[in-house]
């Protein structure tokens, strides 16, 4: 009988494996955490982590809150940025940051997490392109272009607004694949992803979103969005999040929204009476407590989201992107990036080949870096199909 996880161990050792979305980097500024060294606690990613997980590497996020952050959205990011140079600086044999594919890899290959960073939510810009290329100058290789909230020039799955992109969103677009800076269209509402994919000259990809054919919630891809992406030549990276997996697990989180809404709140006040503003673990302290009210979402459930991407969109466009460090709770058995080799396992004892999941554990993502950069080096150069035109 074959050993799946000992199959899917060795895999995590011989392939490059890269999660697309995690939001450490706010324990960094917050907490003054350290990658090497201290306790987990709470968070589910950490040298230690990555390590036993046979993770080589990630994006890791600046995202400037909105309502602790509303007024200064720029300097957060920056404070976010700053925060994973710092960590870099301190700990230069275990973490490097890398801004090209050819880096992550070098970095792999010397045993170094390879740390690149996203912006998550179009807001942190200010409206401003100047700002745009300020991050990608620090070392920003993506912008998810709305979170929860819409901004001025982008719709949101999430509350303040479901429009489109206006003519700045398209610049943002167009500024972003001149840059070399992947779009991710996580978050973002359906009729700003039609007009992404219309706009963009490269791939682009949605950085942390699951299937909504099997989990309704709007932050999710549809079928038909997986498969356009996919024609594009992007990726879709796998959201771990409970709510984002299962519609029964959803709907319990939801009903519970006004008592966590008002617990959250009263936090809230109780930081800004010592003059602090709500330091975001302490927010997803407060979640998990009411997350473990709710029966756990079997991990097979996560699996069924991967087995659905890669049926839909083809191995060559799929990626994790576990959303680690910013989610209450995935599913059970999946505690920390420490766990990413069950994941593996369960998709090769449900048929996936070895060589189809290298794709998804991590070269699929550098292929598509690969793409955007390519793209900008050659000022537009590789644009030469036409694209074509979604409804």
């Amino acid at each position: 009988m074959q050993d799946f996880e000992e199959a899917a161990r060795r895999l995590h050792r011989e392939a490059l494996v890269l999660d697309g979305h995690a939001d450490t980097p706010q324990r960094f500024a917050d907490e003054g955490w350290n990658w090497v060294g201290d306790a987990l606690g709470i968070g589910q990613l950490s040298a230690e982590t990555a390590q036993a997980g046979g993770l080589n590497g990630g994006f890791l996020i600046a995202w400037p809150e909105p309502e602790t952050w509303s007024g200064s959205f720029a300097d957060r990011t920056r404070t976010l940025i700053a925060g994973v140079h710092a960590q870099a600086r301190l700990h230069p044999n275990e973490l490097a940051v890398c801004t090209t594919p050819q880096q992550v890899r070098d970095a792999a290959t010397a045993g170094r997490f390879a740390a690149m960073i996203g912006v998550e939510g179009g807001h942190a810009i200010e409206n401003s392109l100047d700002i745009l290329r300020e991050f990608y100058a620090s070392g920003a290789r993506y912008m998810t272009l709305t979170w929860a909230n819409a901004n001025d020039w982008c719709g949101s799955s999430g509350y303040g607004g479901s429009g489109g992109l206006t003519a700045f969103g398209r610049d943002v677009v167009r500024e972003m694949n001149t840059l070399g800076m992947l779009v991710d269209v996580s978050h973002v509402s359906d009729a700003a992803f039609w007009d992404v994919l219309e706009t963009s000259a490269v791939p682009v990809v949605a950085s942390h979103s699951s299937a909504r054919a099997l989990c309704g919630a709007a932050r999710n891809l549809t079928d038909e969005m997986v498969q356009a992406l996919a024609a594009r030549g992007g990726i879709v990276m796998v959201n771990f999040f409970a709510a984002f997996l299962s519609d029964a697990w959803r709907a319990g989180w939801n009903a519970m929204k006004p008592e966590r809404e008002a617990a959250i709140h009263q936090l809230r006040r109780e930081y800004a009476a010592k003059d602090q503003p709500l330091p975001f673990f302490a927010e997803i302290e407060l979640e998990r407590s009411f997350a473990h009210r709710l029966p756990p979402v079997p991990f097979s459930v996560l699996v069924d989201h991967f087995d659905h991407m890669l049926s839909v969109a083809g191995p060559a466009h799929v990626g994790i992107g576990s959303d680690f460090d910013g989610i209450a709770l995935s599913v059970e058995g999946m505690d920390s990036a420490a766990d990413l080799p069950k994941m593996t396992a369960a998709l090769l004892q449900r048929g996936w080949a070895a060589e189809e999941l290298r794709g998804t554990l991590g070269e699929n993502l550098l292929r598509v870096m690969a793409q955007a950069q390519d793209f900008a080096a050659t000022g537009g150069a590789s644009a030469a199909e036409p694209r074509p035109a979604y409804s």
